[in-house]
């Protein structure tokens, strides 16, 4: 029987202490929630004053969608933008900000792509095998650097905490979509060993709707991880991921300004190794750790199967932190300082070997950081971060975060103010199309500064927590277009773009097994190009957006019913450069276990339930009602 699922706010929930602020949690008999992104080092959610979404496994198995970005629509502030079928280009847009002001993690690996626009490639993050799914709204760059201006996602694979396991999952089911995958572990007192292995493969659907080409999707994923104590207060840990993943799709008629059928293909692969030492001495009150993680990303396009071009980057990090903690009486100091080194790495290769878009480049970023953290006995928690980068390529950049949570009775008060930049991705700085595109190495980084404020209620099963937010962000990275030569490029805007809103989430216990979910995020992100100019909406950002999600559990069975409600939005009209609306829809899954056996369920799930109209792009739709089942099991 899978555990209720709870959406919560601020405040804590039975037994448990408070979580933050629009926070999905699972009840579980396990110690106090914690969070790994929201600080340098772990810390319990009831400490931070940051926005926090968790999603944890019964969630995830309780609705069985096979994407992490399909749950990522539960979540406030986020807007998931897939460009029509599974597996095609999606972006993710979080309290307004660019789809490239995100981190990523992969148990604790940094997984955006280096190869292409900065952006990770959520479309290749396969749900099988998460245990949590981690986002944190507001700047978050003092902590974790270039990117994080807007947001950090992070994600944790399953892993046992004592003994052995094993579980596995296969299903089948409209447009010949098939997805599976097995993983396990075993621990004892001294070592964790667990991996996954996952796939995914859809023949999808003819997005242009002529001539029957359809857009498939194909996607095999392996993951491990072992941790180590090797010695009284020594702890060696390695993580191992590779992805490799083909999506086909087609290509835009610029005339008729729709798609048009085309034998295009993007093969994926990236490679992730993290491997960390780390030494706790004092009792565990002083913990130094060394790190270094190296990704590897390469993105191949063909036509017909033959090479057009391909970019690949890589990205290695080198991290040594060293954190001392002091409790004296009611008070408990927390002081980390961190040094951090990474090199990244493009190539650009296309199939004339003599063109110029052939190329290398190769840039480093030295940052330092300081953060302080101060709880007490009774709730009350705050902390403060600075960063320093010093840049080969840029001019050098600080900033700061502030957060604060305080508990009176039922209610907790939380706020948090940050700044962020997010550095020009190679393709902005070096990018080159001959007669398309031409990047600009002048570029500056983008620069954002953030503030949110909010007031939560909890008492028994029931919360209800309200959140403000307002951000700017400058020297904005636009697309430019010469209309005498034709071709783009980019360029710092001169003006102040803004995102402000408010972020609401409740939860409530309807009966004994029976929980309700809501949540529901405004929006107002306004683009400003040139100073001085008028605002202009920011296209693929609904103002309206949120979720409502049941869930019931029982013995025999679960039955789970979320529903994720995106409101209008503008979007591009390419092919004549005007102005569209994208029309508002609501995305319904309807997903149910039946355990024949405590350690087997048979599995159905139903996607768009109400057949909506899902256009996140113009031009490009994306599935209508599909329909899936299977069966999972669990040793």
């Amino acid at each position: 029987m899978l555990p209720l699922i709870v959406l919560a706010s601020q405040a804590a929930i039975a037994a448990t202490p408070a979580p933050p602020n629009n926070q999905i949690i699972i009840l579980r008999e396990t110690p106090a929630p914690i969070t790994v992104t929201a600080s340098r080092n772990m810390i319990r959610l009831a400490e931070t004053g940051i926005s926090i979404s968790q999603i944890t496994l019964p969630q995830i198995e309780a609705l069985s969608l096979p994407l992490v970005k399909d749950y990522l629509t539960l979540i406030p502030g986020v807007a998931v933008a897939q460009t029509g079928p599974l597996g095609a280009q999606t972006q993710i847009r979080i309290r307004g900000a660019e789809a490239n002001h995100s981190i990523s993690f992969i148990d604790g690996i940094e997984m955006n792509d280096p190869a292409s626009s900065g952006e990770f490639r959520i479309d290749t993050l396969l749900s099988h095998g998460i245990e949590r799914i981690e986002v944190l709204r507001g700047p978050q760059s003092a902590l974790w650097g270039s990117q994080a201006i807007g947001s950090v996602i992070s994600l944790a694979t399953r892993a046992p905490v004592r003994g052995s396991m094993l579980y596995g999952e296969l299903q089948g089911g409209s447009l010949g979509t098939v997805r599976g995958g097995a993983g396990g572990g075993w621990a004892d007192d001294s070592i964790s060993i667990s991996g996954q292995l996952s796939g995914l493969s859809t023949d999808g659907y003819d997005i242009a709707r002529v001539g029957g080409d359809k857009d498939g999707y194909d996607n095999v994923t392996a993951h491990g991880r072992i941790e180590w104590k090797a010695v009284s207060g020594l702890t060696l840990l390695l993580v191992g991921r590779h992805q490799d993943s083909t999506s086909r799709f087609d290509g835009f008629n610029f005339v008729t300004g729709v798609p048009r059928d085309e034998p295009l293909e993007t093969q994926s692969r990236q490679t992730a190794l993290r491997a960390e030492a780390a030494l706790a001495l004092l009792d565990g009150q002083w913990t130094t750790r060394a790190s270094f993680m190296g990704v590897r990303a390469d993105n191949i396009n063909r036509r017909a199967n033959a090479f057009q071009n391909r970019s690949d980057g890589e990205r290695d990090l080198f991290r040594l932190q060293s954190t001392d903690r002091v409790q004296a009486g009611n008070l408990t100091h927390s002081l980390t300082g961190a040094l951090d080194i990474e090199t990244e790495r493009f190539i650009s290769s296309d199939a004339n070997a003599q063109a110029a878009s052939n190329q290398r480049q190769r840039r480093r970023q030295t940052s330092l950081v300081g953060e302080y953290r101060l709880s007490t006995s009774n709730g009350f928690a705050a902390g403060a971060a600075l960063r320093h980068d010093m840049n080969d390529r840029f001019a050098d950049a600080t900033t700061v975060r502030f957060d604060a949570v305080a508990p009176i009775g039922d209610v907790r008060l939380h706020a948090a103010f940050g700044t962020g930049i997010a550095d020009p991705t190679f393709f902005d700085q070096f990018g080159f199309f001959p007669g398309s595109f031409q990047g600009n190495p002048n570029l500056v980084p983008e620069r954002s500064r953030g503030v949110e404020a909010g007031i939560g209620w909890a008492a028994g099963g029931h919360s209800f927590d309200v959140t403000l937010f307002d951000a700017n962000l400058t020297n904005e990275i636009i697309g430019t277009f010469n209309s005498t030569t034709f071709i783009a490029g980019v360029a710092n805007a001169t003006g102040r773009s803004t995102r402000r809103g408010v972020e609401v989430a409740g939860r409530a216990e309807l009966a004994r097994g029976l929980t309700l979910n809501t949540s529901y995020t405004y929006l107002d992100a306004n683009q400003q190009q040139v100073a001085g100019s008028a605002l202009v909406r920011e296209v693929r950002r609904p103002r309206h957006s949120g979720s409502v999600a049941f869930n019931y559990s029982s013995r025999s069975f679960d039955l789970s019913a979320a529903a994720a409600i995106t409101g209008a939005r503008g979007d591009t009209d390419f092919a004549r450069f005007v102005p569209v609306t994208l029309p508002a829809y609501t995305l319904l899954t309807l997903a149910g276990a039946w355990h024949i056996s405590p350690r087997i369920d048979l599995t159905a799930r139903v996607e768009n339930a109400l057949d909506a109209s899902q256009v996140d792009v113009f031009a490009y739709r994306g599935p209508g009602l599909t329909a899936h089942g299977g069966i999972r099991f669990r040793l």
